[in-house]
């Protein structure tokens, strides 16, 4: 690739063939693809005569359109469902002190170049677009402002920044760097507040997402409005695909905008009639009475995010854990009998002093234990058996016992208003860490201690907690000093570029494992094999399941990393046994699995093994329209490849069941043109064990694409289902 590595097609032809065939190609490259998690360079391509910008991945395509302000005018993912996640292009807009609106799509010839930004030899390149627009009235009309955008496009997300520049004393109602119309099917939404302790907020509140859904069949329904601009917002399609957005680290002019108080600004989001879709809108700046004066060079900086999603099944991630446990290490038999049972990946937790023996992995700092030559035992009889291998790593925190918390913990903390840091407990006296803020020399702390692990011991890769951005009042963080009031900010930036690190360190084929329970993002599960999820913050399991629709959003997401759900937070002692047999299916319901990997999740996976590599197949979730049942409380899951499908139907009630079941083969994922056979080929339930398919059963298959074939089930139990 030349220095700008850009490729300019004009000619319509050659353009209508690159838009055709153009993701194919990239999709399937000659020689071994990168795996999703690995950056790669974008294809770049300027067509003036159609007025369209287009950057393109294997995995999403994103446009501008070059005669309305250059503005992004479409999202989408090659393996998603809506040609375009934008009804509307993304404007940004103005309203002068008379409330007449200026948007920069009412630009028709903005000043749009591209210039490639070089890379290091650990990290690839971006692309840079630079787009200079006017504001204008729908008549086209100047507003005398200008806005110059920088977007940085970067592996999964674009890094934008708008500078405002305007008059001396221009006057204004509303700032919007943020108006779209999205499509309809992203219902499901959660956002972070931009409350702090001024609105009355925990000092260190963690700022779990607060989630929500609209109807579009009800316009009315739900809709989000707050004058507290949130700090990302996520809305997705859950199992299919989704979008995010989120403030950079400085929030100081998104929280006080220009107007420089605090909640002036508006976030809305609601369903939209004209065109059907879902309408969001992010104002720094909202003041219907009165005008303010706009900052010449007042600037945002903001994020766009998008999962990147390869289109293909996942195996149910089957993981475990171990620790120094007083010396009694894991041993080479039960590591052996881990890979009998199907576990592939493992990591070393021991962040407290569990055992009372003082021996434990205290954050910051190492060697941890006497015995590290029993720890990379541990790791060597692991990959003797194929099992990938991680050490906990907390984003966070720093044990106030090592020597860089003696020297750098106030300078490096989160702190708040009053300049007090937080420690993190488990028992009384009993001390996880400090909690640090990654704006802060902390970062660079925290790679070395990472390279430093990673470098002495038989490694696959990282497995990090509080992998989250978290709001922070340290004013030494925003170059002031320590007796100066921060304005706030939180670690956004830094944690982006700490995932974006460890992705290089660790190599294409290296392990990253992250924990982000209630704050699932895009942007950083973009570089991780794997995500684990739903700790706390829901709802407990006591007498029954819940239906399936309420399950958590994150629970499966939009299905683009392979993710463990935690059975701990939603199941305890008051729990029913027959309920964990139950989150297991629902796991396998929703393509994930629970973690650790539970027996009952084992036994599922066993039970899928008939299907060979699961990577060859697309999956459709709960969700799915190829399947239709006669009873509420049963529920199916499809994997589709060419030529073949599998069904899990599975009956969610304690009772015996007869489903009804029946298959509309030209709706599965991979459409069956002419079934000619089903069987019944796996039973899990019912005191059965997993059944390899030796036992097959045949079904009619004309009932079974009819009006349906009656199945017998027992109470909570799974079968599986092969039609060709």
């Amino acid at each position: 690739m030349n220095a700008r590595g850009t490729c300019w097609i004009t000619g319509l032809a050659i353009a209508l063939i690159a838009e055709l065939f153009l993701p194919e190609l990239l999709a399937n490259p000659s020689g071994p693809k990168p795996p999703k998690t690995w950056p790669q360079p974008y294809s770049v391509q300027r067509d003036d005569a159609s007025g369209v910008l287009t950057l393109r991945t294997p995995f999403y395509v994103i446009e501008h359109d070059l005669k309305r302000g250059g503005a992004i005018s479409r999202i989408a993912l090659t393996h998603g469902k809506s040609p375009n996640l934008l009804l509307q292009p993304i404007e940004t807009r103005i309203q002068d002190e008379k409330g007449v609106a200026y948007a920069d799509v009412n630009d028709a010839s903005p000043s749009v170049s591209l210039t490639r930004e070089a890379g290091n030899e650990r990290e690839l390149g971006s692309e840079l677009v630079t787009i200079i627009s006017e504001l204008k009235g729908p008549e086209g009309k100047a507003s005398g402002v200008r806005v110059k955008t920088t977007l940085r496009y970067r592996w999964g997300y674009v890094k934008v920044r708008k500078e405002f520049i305007a008059p001396s004393g221009t006057r204004i109602k509303e700032l919007c760097p943020l108006a779209t119309v999205l499509a309809p099917s992203l219902t499901n939404y959660g956002y972070r507040e931009g409350k702090t302790e001024d609105e009355g907020m925990g000092a260190f509140s963690f700022g779990s997402n607060v989630w929500g859904k609209l109807r579009p069949e009800t316009p009315a329904a739900r809709p989000l409005k707050t004058h507290y601009v949130p700090r990302s917002m996520i809305l997705v399609d859950p199992g299919v695909e989704g979008i995010e957005w989120f403030a950079g680290s400085d929030l100081k002019s998104w929280e006080k905008g220009p107007a420089g108080r605090r909640g002036q600004g508006q976030c809305l989001l609601h369903c939209n009639t004209d065109p059907p879709g879902v309408t969001l809108v992010v104002s720094t700046l909202w003041s219907p009475e009165s005008a303010v004066v706009l900052p010449d060079g007042f600037t945002l900086d903001f994020y766009f995010a998008v999962p990147i999603r390869d289109g293909r099944a996942q195996r149910p991630w089957l993981h475990t854990t171990f620790n120094r446990n007083r010396g009694d290490w894991v041993s080479t038999e039960q590591i052996r009998r881990w890979a009998e049972r199907g576990i592939q990946t493992t990591h070393c937790h021991h962040d407290g002093d569990y055992y009372r023996d003082g021996l434990f992995w205290r954050d910051g700092a190492y060697p941890p234990y006497p015995d590290m030559d029993r720890y990379d035992k541990v790791l060597g009889d692991c990959r003797e058996v194929g099992i990938r291998t991680a050490t906990y790593f907390s984003n966070k925190e720093l044990h106030p016992s090592t020597e860089q918390f003696q020297k750098h913990g106030q300078p490096w903390g989160r702190k708040d208003r009053k300049g007090e840091l937080r420690h993190n407990f488990y028992a009384p006296g009993a001390e996880f860490g400090a909690q640090m803020c990654l704006r802060s020399g902390w970062l660079e702390f925290l790679k070395f201690s990472i390279d430093r692990v990673l470098k002495n011991h038989p490694l696959t890769g990282v497995y990090y907690d509080w992998n989250v951005a978290l709001l922070c009042c340290n004013p030494l963080h925003e170059g002031k000093t320590a007796d100066q009031q921060a304005d706030g900010h939180w670690d956004m930036d830094e944690l982006i570029d700490l995932m974006e690190w460890t992705r290089h360190r660790v190599g294409p084929e290296g392990l990253v494992i992250v924990h982000n329970t209630t704050v699932p993002m895009f942007a950083t599960e973009n570089f991780a094999d794997y995500v684990v999820a739903t700790e706390w913050g829901y709802g407990k399991w006591k007498d029954q399941a819940p239906p399936l629709e309420d399950l958590p959003v994150e629970w499966s997401l939009v299905g683009a990393v392979p993710r463990g759900v935690i059975s701990y937070g939603m199941l305890d002692a008051e729990s029913p046994p027959r309920l964990h047999r139950v989150f297991a299916i629902y796991a396998a319901l929703g393509g994930v699995a629970t973690w650790p990997a539970s027996n009952e999740m084992i036994e599922l996976a066993a039970l899928l093994k008939p299907l060979g590599e699961i990577e060859s197949y697309r999956f459709a979730d709960w969700r799915n329209a190829a399947v239709r049942l006669s009873d509420a409380r049963a529920a199916s899951a499809v994997y589709s490849r060419p030529g073949e499908a599998f069904v899990l139907l599975a009956n969610l009630e304690p009772a015996p069941r007869e489903i009804t079941c029946a298959i509309r083969p030209e709706k599965l994922p991979c459409p069956l043109a002419r079934p000619v056979a089903a069987e019944l080929i796996g039973l899990l339930g019912g005191g059965s064990t997993p059944d390899s398919g030796g036992n097959a059963s045949s079904l009619d298959l004309g009932q079974l694409l009819g009006d349906g074939a009656k199945v017998k089930l027992p109470g909570d139990s799974v079968a599986l289902i092969r039609i060709r």
